[in-house]
């Protein structure tokens, strides 16, 4: 077959490396800086295969390239950390990334460990804060918009834009939305007026209403 390349997953890529290397910037050394970036993108491919499969609503790839990229970043900084490079950035040179710790033939994982119990830190905070928070918002259906919507994008629907091309293949949900809209408009159009109601009015607004009809 034909080999295409995909911008969009090299750039996201890219910048998965970048968010992997920024924890151990100052402490790895630049080949290791390399093996990292390297590595990240594969986190990041991986993340969003698996975004896919299990059908998780993430149309940028924020969660493969910030938390994947972050999660291996803080991990890679375990791994790869040199003595030299600690003590140049923090002073310190007692525990070092895990690989130089094999390099001296000792079984430090106290680095090591401390990503480890960072990341499991960072994980319950954000579930113990923000999972009440989520849902709350689902139970009351504030975290989804239109199924219609979804279909056609909200890019479109609410951005009045694509972002990808995409046009031909949802030009048949982006035709249901305009005329779902337009309908809408026309009917707050008509109950505005109260010309058009099929319901009797009732009170004060009656007499305009039968005004309205008489008139023409």
């Amino acid at each position: 077959g034909t080999v295409t390349y995909d911008l969009t997953n090299a750039m996201n890529g890219c910048l998965t490396g970048l968010v992997a290397v920024t924890a151990p910037c100052g402490s790895v050394e630049p080949w290791a800086g390399f093996v990292i970036g390297v590595i990240a993108g594969w986190v990041y491919l991986t993340g969003s295969w698996l975004l896919v499969k299990f059908k998780i609503d993430d149309a940028v790839d924020a969660i493969p390239v910030h938390m994947g990229g972050g999660m291996w970043g803080v991990l890679a900084t375990g791994l790869f950390s040199s003595g030299p490079r600690l003590e140049v950035a923090y002073g310190i040179t007692d525990h070092i990334g895990w690989f130089y710790e094999w390099g001296r033939g000792s079984a430090n994982f106290r680095l090591m460990g401390a990503q480890i119990v960072a990341i499991l830190f960072v994980i319950g905070w954000v579930a113990g804060i923000m999972g009440p928070y989520i849902w709350i918002l689902n139970y009351f259906n504030m975290l989804r918009v239109d199924p219609l919507e979804e279909k056609v994008g909200m890019d479109i629907s609410r951005h009045k834009g694509p972002a990808y091309n995409m046009e031909e293949d949802n030009s048949e949900h982006i035709s249901q939305l305009e005329q779902r809209r337009s309908t809408r408009q026309l009917d707050v159009s008509r109950s505005r007026s109260g010309r058009f109601s099929t319901k009797k009015a009732n009170g004060p607004d009656s007499n305009f209403q039968n005004e309205g009809e008489e008139s023409a």
